[in-house]
């Protein structure tokens, strides 16, 4: 792909999106996605965008760039719903959603191959600025990192004082049955999960040796990341009082009016009557991974499915994280919920 040095860093449209950050040069790669590109994909990452030339600037450069909108988070814990949010908040008007820019992913993995602590921060800060920049119209930028970055959130939450976010997650079994019902890349993928948060010292406080990691199922596995990433988002909520807001995706499905009407007034965005019955009837009956049709009841179908198939398994993975959870003192129910209970 060409790299074609940005001469004008003034004339840079929203369309051009801060892509990925290159280590080995310092400098941003930006690519030119608009609305309609990003709306059809579910991530905005190499393995779903479209591929075209990027251009490159240094970071000095880049902070002639002025951020344009306030920027709010959606932290997720991972199948439980976060692109679905995402994904109906992004609406002309509204807000340009950005459902796991990879350039954060690059800060994430700068930081673990030991770039020095004191250039994440500045750097993280130059992300951020460029991220909210949202289409013209827009009330916000609305950023759905991955939740690799979640490591970051606390400090992304520093870095733009007028930020909000939603922290979603999934019940324990809602999330069992979700790495359940997809297989070994399911299982994969929480493994892989689990060892990034083990690298940045999420797990070691649950009171088990990486002998005994070792030899705990896959399921397991996952209770450990999801009990690793409750920790982490009750210290999100403890250090930003009022500013997080939780919303677990049984929640979200049961009551996705009530949601999205308090997800954007936490937000500050002004949603009418009228463009909430649009999304209800729009992006909640489609499955946000691949656009096809997916109501909230063929979904409890699949789980029900998955249950059916895997359910002895996720009941006793379910009390026994339950048991350690105790044992270790993590609340399994998140404080601040978005919706009254």
């Amino acid at each position: 792909m060409a790299d074609n040095i940005l001469a004008s860093p003034a004339a840079l449209g929203a369309e051009w999106l801060a892509h990925r950050f290159d280590e080995a040069t310092g400098t941003i790669r930006f690519v030119d996605y608009d609305r309609q590109t990003r709306a059809a994909v579910p991530f905005l990452t190499d393995d779903h965008l479209p591929r075209r030339d990027f251009r490159s600037m240094t970071r000095d450069e880049a902070r002639a760039i002025g951020q344009t909108a306030p920027v709010h988070f959606i932290f997720h814990s991972g199948f439980c719903c976060s692109t679905l949010l995402a994904a109906c908040l992004d609406r002309p008007g509204l807000a340009s959603g950005l459902s796991e820019p990879v350039i954060l992913n690059d800060i994430v993995g700068w930081r673990m191959r030991g770039a020095p602590p004191e250039a994440i921060g500045p750097l993280l800060a130059d992300a951020l600025r460029l991220l909210g920049r949202p289409f013209p119209g827009d009330q916000a930028a609305v950023v759905k990192p991955s939740n690799v970055v979640n490591g970051l959130a606390a400090a992304m939450l520093v870095i733009q004082p007028q930020a909000r976010a939603i922290v979603m997650h999934a019940p324990l079994d809602d999330f069992l049955t979700s790495i359940a019902k997809k297989g070994l890349d399911g299982r994969r993928w929480v493994r892989e999960l689990f060892v990034k948060l083990r690298a940045e010292g999420r797990v070691q406080a649950l009171g088990f040796t990486d002998l005994d990691f070792l030899g705990q199922t896959d399921l397991q596995i996952a209770a450990m990341a999801w009990l690793a990433q409750q920790s982490l988002f009750s210290s999100l909520i403890l250090g930003a009082p009022g500013r997080v807001r939780t919303l677990d995706s049984a929640a979200f499905m049961a009551a996705p009016d009530a949601a999205l009407h308090h997800a954007a007034a936490h937000f500050g965005l002004t949603l009418d009557p009228a463009e909430l019955a649009q999304i209800l009837a729009g992006p909640l009956q489609r499955n946000s991974k691949d656009g096809a049709r997916y109501s909230a009841a063929d979904r409890a179908a699949d789980y029900d499915a998955s249950r059916a198939a895997h359910g002895d398994e996720i009941a006793k993975v379910t009390l026994w994280a339950q048991e350690v959870a105790h044992a270790v003192g993590i609340d399994t129910t998140l404080g601040a919920p978005l919706i009254a209970q």
